[in-house]
């Protein structure tokens, strides 16, 4: 079979390799897509170190069953399944505890084991959840960050009719402003391309600010480039001086309650943290490039009465992930801009990082 192999800091090369043998309790699936997560483009360039080379990449993988090892009962042969990429070792004191996602031991898709930039994959039956008929490729794509994401609202736990601000409106900012959009008062959107602004509008963000000029889109008046604002939440864990603060001081001259960083960067939430309010929720989400540090004023958490969250892994999301695309309440359309051969899994990377304002979400198909 064909597989693109990483073999390391900027090179991947298509192999021709041995299809592999379903195990015991193990299911040989046929890969149909499998997701670009921005992930795989930092392993690739060497800013993330999570895959240990020579390794198949790509964890957000979904297929049709062609084999079954024994001991497989939910799965048989032309079944469809989406893979959970995350596989505990089920031995170590956290897994007994029965917090799996703190795995001493633990393995995972597309860094550990070989992913689903290739033609086949072996998984284990309980790491499979079925994927109904007429669920699209585009929408196969997104189950697994979909997870992510439902998994980070749980951890979040929203109270309905509060204002929202999302740093990034990339594949994860764009799937939570789809989660949020039915119960905020509003939802805010932090963009620097002009074109995903455009498309977290479409999808219903009550405004989207250029965090370099001000607003984006949306229907309030722009505020002019240059005239930064502080805001109204008072001193933070740095000075405010931005457009953001001036965009935001009409919809929200108190702050916003809840902020989630899907972008990973800590400059975007160093300019966004003064903008939480009083008693506000600050969510982690995006993944920051490794060794990177954020200085916190623990004082200004300290009197705002801030809490600080942090989200990782979707712990038994994947069905409730399927549930809700197979619904149509996530328009998988419009995030999913490209489907890609696997021969052009290396040039996916380049879009990824050249290509921001035509391309959100990229997938692999290996059968073409």
């Amino acid at each position: 079979m064909r597989a693109a192999v990483f073999l390391g800091e900027g090179k991947i090369e298509i192999r021709d390799v041995p299809v592999p043998a379903p195990g015991d309790g193990e299911a040989l699936l046929r890969v149909t897509v499998a997701g670009v997560c921005g992930t795989d483009a930092h392993i690739y360039t060497g800013e993330v170190h999570s895959a240990v080379p020579p390794v198949v990449l790509g964890h957000e993988i979904t297929g049709e069953v062609v084999e079954t090892g024994r001991g497989v009962e939910r799965f048989r042969r032309g079944d469809r399944a989406a893979v959970d990429p995350f596989v505990p070792c089920g031995r170590c004191e956290y897994c007994r505890e029965g917090e799996e996602r703190f795995c001493a031991n633990e393995r995972f898709f597309g860094y550990t084991i070989p992913g689903g930039f290739a033609e086949y994959v072996t998984v284990p039956e309980t790491n499979l959840y079925p994927i109904p008929e007429g669920l699209s490729i585009k929408q196969c794509a997104l189950v697994e960050p979909l997870a992510t994401v439902v998994a980070g609202v749980g951890r979040l736990r929203p109270e309905p009719g509060r204002n929202f601000l999302l740093l990034g409106a990339g594949t994860i900012g764009l799937l939570w402003l789809q989660m949020l959009r039915g119960s905020a008062r509003a939802v805010i959107q932090t963009e620097l391309v002009k074109e995903r602004g455009e498309r977290a509008k479409t999808l219903g963000a009550d405004l989207v600010i250029d965090p370099a000029g001000g607003c984006g889109s949306g229907d309030r008046e722009q505020n002019p480039a240059g005239s930064p604002h502080a805001g109204g939440c008072g001193h933070g864990p740095t000075p405010v001086v931005s457009p953001l603060a001036g965009a935001l001081r009409e919809l929200c001259p108190r702050g916003v309650d809840y902020i989630v960083d899907c972008t990973g960067s800590s400059a975007a939430v160093g300019e966004a943290l003064p903008l939480l309010k009083k008693g506000g929720t600050f969510l982690s989400f995006g993944i920051c490039p490794e060794g990177e540090r954020f200085p916190l004023s623990l004082n200004w958490f300290y009197k705002n009465q801030a809490t600080f969250l942090t989200s990782r892994r979707p712990p038994k999301e994947m069905a409730r992930a399927i549930g809700l695309l197979a619904k149509g309440l996530v328009d998988a359309e419009s995030v999913v801009t490209g489907v890609y051969p696997l021969a052009e899994t290396e040039k996916t990377f380049t879009r990824f990082f050249e290509d921001r304002a035509s391309e959100v979400k990229m997938a692999i198909d290996p059968r073409v």
